[in-house]
């Protein structure tokens, strides 16, 4: 199974605000939002957390990991977890607070150095791509793309082995870097003679000890494993054994052969066997059989397969295997009302999210009124209509500009009349009194109204469902709604499976009323098989009769019987032969041991030759070899590969373009490689550098084909292209191209997650890769922003639907 991306969660993590959890679970991945919304920082999210850094970032700012938690996150870091199918570990989580990045990443160094270079396109390097080759100044096969090449053809470890050979190709040259070499050489002549001594004392030894074992060996040649004459305790507990063992089998023996006499007087009494009927009813038998085989394997592979993954779900479902009928028609309809039921609830979440978007704003300009009246109420807090009616009883005893409450003279402080200020103050304070009551009511009323709202807001949030329950309710509609297509493309197939269930379980009852007619003779054949059997009979017997199988089993149970009284006199004679082995051995043993040391030393200074000698030879061969291969490796994968892939990809994207960019081919074979790019004539002949030839568009696309020519020429061990909006700078025809190349990989089986930022692109991509059989599924994912600057990410799954229209 090829590994794909299934899922990923994302909080705080670059401009992506709050918490995240998306679906990728899909051989296209479609994402669209606004500049600004998170796009880049979502595929920058994914190789976070996929090789545990952010490569693009890095090339341009060392410090990148600062930045990477959001400047308004809830607790000062960032985390990113993905999940995918395919891969050792099944899900990683890491984080950064801006200082430090820790957790595990999902892929390994190797792994992850792969994604980085041929999977992931960030939208900053698009455009740079072949910029790189206009530097002048520089060396070419310095330049970063031609190292990219050399390390996707495997040069740069060619050239690393071809320079650590070097010594091989003189041994003059190993004085200093293997010494061990020297000493080796030294001390093979000396071990050989010490070898040689040693070797015949011990073959003198040897050949008494031949003589004796030769006799014990022909005695037990057959009964017991010539190994065992290495332990005498072992022997002779093998021998105790086959002795024992020998004498029971004669005790069975002799029961056997009463039994099988027994079996011969009861088959004279046993009924005819009726051969023609039952030969008739085993071929319709045996018919009907395989007709259901041929079925199961056939057309019904895919309904049992389909109708085992329903019964996952619903163990009510019956086995396939017992009733196909039942198990399809149960399956169908609890499918059918699981996916109404699913689909209610998704519809009533919607609704109440919308109701509580409702409620939240009803909420916030509540609120608002009742700051608002707070401080209006502030600004009149010294309104009382008590304090008026005091002051229009004291203005009855005004008489002059003196005060009758503090006797102050009022014409020192104001150039206005005395009773004239004092009637405008009551006159104030009576309008102030009646608005503040109106305000006070109006308080009250709004209060009532907030404390409604809330009670609503928490009605309408506990009925909601959180988003891994959302998310988990999107996945079931979608499994469900490809069960159900399943099922209903497969009525025809159901049927017939039911039919040939019910005629091979017709015809096996019809065989199982004959077998009971014949019960006595089946079981004569049955104790004549437990006979076969406990004697160790292995003649094919079912073919012939009765009377010619006991006759068959008679005759093997006496040679048996005679055979084993012989093996019991044979291992008498095997015990007596023992003793004159056991000495014979013991010194033949001492001069081994001697013999094993001496040996050890000489092989081990012969092998520390042979190795050095073998290694110089290897060496040698093997420098060679790298630098053919080298030479070859660079004009094959320059010609065969790399330019054929990116001439059929430019083409695909830019089918008006006279001019395809292509490599220079090396012009020599030192296996030297020079990424130097040009351009080709479709009619022929060569043109200049891409960068004068080309469009500014057709520019874009020459980076992208390349991007995806160095992808394809060599099997990936990442099934992924992501790739940050490349479509920019295309026109119409291009964008067409574009789309057909996207249905193409991913029926080569590539998932491909696409950020794009136009609405329009957006939309006639989705309509353009939208499913086109039962199991393929398109998720398409809006980035956004909330009122309160959350980002906001919304994907929805797409599954096929067929054609109703045409299935009727």
């Amino acid at each position: 199974m090829n590994p794909r991306i299934t899922s990923l969660v994302v909080e705080d993590f670059r401009s992506i605000r709050g918490f995240q959890r998306i679906s990728l679970d899909a051989p296209i991945v479609l994402i669209h939002g606004p500049n600004g919304t998170g796009k880049t920082s979502l595929l920058s999210a994914i190789e976070f957390a996929l090789s545990g850094s952010v490569s693009s970032f890095a090339r341009f700012d060392p410090e990148y990991i600062e930045h990477l938690p959001h400047k308004l996150g809830a607790n000062g870091r960032c985390r990113v977890q993905i999940e995918a199918t395919g891969l050792k570990a099944s899900s990683a989580e890491v984080y950064s607070d801006g200082k430090l990045i820790w957790g595990d990443p999902l892929l390994d160094s190797e792994l992850a150095r792969f994604f980085t270079e041929r999977c992931y396109l960030p939208q900053a390097a698009l455009g740079r791509l072949l910029e790189i080759y206009e530097h002048q100044d520089s060396r070419r096969t310095d330049s970063p793309l031609t190292r990219f090449v050399k390390e996707l053809l495997g040069l740069e470890a060619l050239d690393a082995l071809i320079d650590g050979l070097h010594s091989s190709g003189d041994v003059r040259r190993l004085r200093d870097v293997a010494p061990q070499y020297w000493v080796a050489r030294s001390d093979a002549a000396p071990a050989a003679k010490r070898l040689s001594d040693a070797e015949a004392a011990y073959k003198l030894a040897v050949k008494g000890q031949e003589g004796s074992e030769r006799i014990l060996k022909d005695l037990i040649d057959g009964l017991i494993p010539l190994d065992a004459l290495s332990d005498i305790a072992v022997l002779e507990s093998l021998l105790e054994n086959l002795r024992r063992q020998t004498e029971e089998r004669l005790i069975e023996l002799a029961l056997r052969l009463r039994k099988i006499n027994s079996a011969v007087s009861q088959l004279a009494e046993a009924p005819a066997d009726q051969a023609k009927e039952r030969q008739e009813l085993e071929a319709t038998a045996l018919e009907t059989r395989e007709t259901l085989d041929k079925w199961n394997i056939g057309p019904g592979a895919d309904l049992r397969g389909l109708l085992e993954s329903i019964r996952n779900r619903f163990p009510q479902v019956i086995a396939p295997s017992k009733d196909l009928q039942s198990a399809y028609e149960t399956s169908l309809s609890l499918v059918a009302a699981d996916l109404a039921r699913l689909q209610g609830q998704a519809e009533a979440e919607q609704a109440g999210a919308k109701a509580l978007l409702e409620v939240k704003e009803s909420l916030r300009q509540g609120r608002s009124r009742l700051s608002t009246i707070d401080n209006e109420l502030a600004q009149d807090k010294g309104a009382n209509q008590a304090l008026a009616q005091a002051l229009t009883a004291i203005s009855s005893h005004i008489r002059d500009e003196t005060c009758p409450v503090c006797s102050r003279d009022y014409s020192e402080v104001s150039e206005g009349a005395l009773a004239a200020h004092v009637s405008e103050e009551v006159h104030r304070l009576i309008s102030a009194a009646g608005r503040v009551e109106g305000l006070v009511r109006d308080r009250a009323t709004t209060m009532a109204s907030i404390s409604q709202a809330e009670r609503k807001e928490s009605e309408l949030t506990a009925k909601s469902l959180s988003p891994s329950q959302s998310d988990a309710l999107k996945l079931d509609i979608a499994l469900l709604t490809e069960w159900k297509n399943g099922l209903m493309v497969r009525r025809d197939a159901a049927a017939t499976g039911a039919q040939l269930q019910l005629l091979a379980s017709a015809s096996a009852r019809e065989l199982s009323v004959l077998n009971s007619r014949q019960a006595g003779i089946s079981g004569l054949r049955s104790e004549l098989k437990q006979h076969a059997d406990a004697l160790g009979y292995l003649d094919p017997f079912e073919d012939f009769s009765l009377e010619v199988s006991l006759a068959n089993i008679l005759s093997f149970a006496q040679k048996e019987e005679l055979a084993a009284q012989n093996r019991l006199d044979r291992l008498k004679n095997i015990a007596e032969a023992i003793s004159s082995f056991l000495s014979a051995r013991k010194t033949a043993s001492a001069a081994s041991d001697a013999l094993e040391v001496i040996r050890t030393d000489t092989e081990a200074a012969n092998a520390r030759r042979a190795e050095a000698e073998r290694k110089i030879a290897v060496g040698k061969g093997l420098a060679a070899r790298a630098l053919a291969l080298r030479s070859a490796k660079v004009r094959q994968v320059f010609s065969d590969e790399l330019n054929s892939v990116w001439r059929e990809l430019f083409i695909r994207l830019a089918p008006e373009e006279a001019f395809v960019p292509a490599f220079a081919l090396p012009s020599s074979s030192n296996g030297t490689v020079e990424a130097v790019l040009e351009t080709l004539y479709r009619s022929g002949g060569k043109g200049g550098n891409p960068r004068a030839m080309l469009s500014a568009g057709n520019l874009n696309t020459a980076a992208l084909t390349l991007f995806l020519a160095l992808n394809l020429s060599v099997r990936p061990q990442l099934p992924w292209l992501i790739i940050d909006d490349p479509v920019q700078s295309m026109d119409d025809v291009h964008i067409a191209q574009f789309a057909a190349l996207l249905r193409t990989l991913k029926l080569e089986g590539r998932q491909v997650i696409l950020a794009v930022h136009d609405r329009q692109l957006f939309d006639y991509l989705s309509l353009e890769l939208s499913p086109t059989f039962n199991g393929d599924r398109l998720i398409t994912v809006e980035l956004g922003r909330s009122a309160d600057g959350l980002t906001t990410a919304q994907w929805i799954p797409t599954v096929f639907e067929p054609d109703r229209a045409f299935a009727a």
